[in-house]
């Protein structure tokens, strides 16, 4: 379990910063928000040159993605095994991860029934 919670912990570490900007990015992304450097940031997320010039991407940094994307979801499985086999109260962590799994699907089908 040590080498688990090692494992989760510097995976987390390590792409910690990218998921941020990833996550902040998505932000503004949804709130529709634009200026000519969120563009030109969210050429790193979505891997799409700008129609005016050039993109932030590249080979490199798209497999360092790629491993922070892998490693994300290894760290997420490894925290739902951790919450579920050594939280204090595994009935709570099952009802949590129910409710995140239920509550977008309720969400997505209310905007297709609309």
């Amino acid at each position: 379990m040590h080498k688990l919670r090692s494992l989760h912990l510097y995976l987390g570490c390590l792409f910690a910063p990218l998921l941020l900007f990833f996550a902040i990015s998505g932000i503004w992304q949804t709130l529709g928000l634009q200026s000519r450097l969120l563009a030109r940031l969210s050429t790193i997320h979505t891997s799409h040159a700008l129609k005016v010039g050039g993109s932030l991407t590249n080979a490199l940094l798209m497999i360092f993605v790629l491993g922070m994307a892998v490693s994300f979801i290894i760290t997420t499985v490894l925290g739902v095994i951790m919450a579920i086999k050594y939280g204090r109260n595994r009935r709570a962590a099952f009802y949590c991860l129910a409710f995140g799994i239920a509550f977008p699907l309720v969400l997505i089908l209310i905007g297709i029934l609309l």
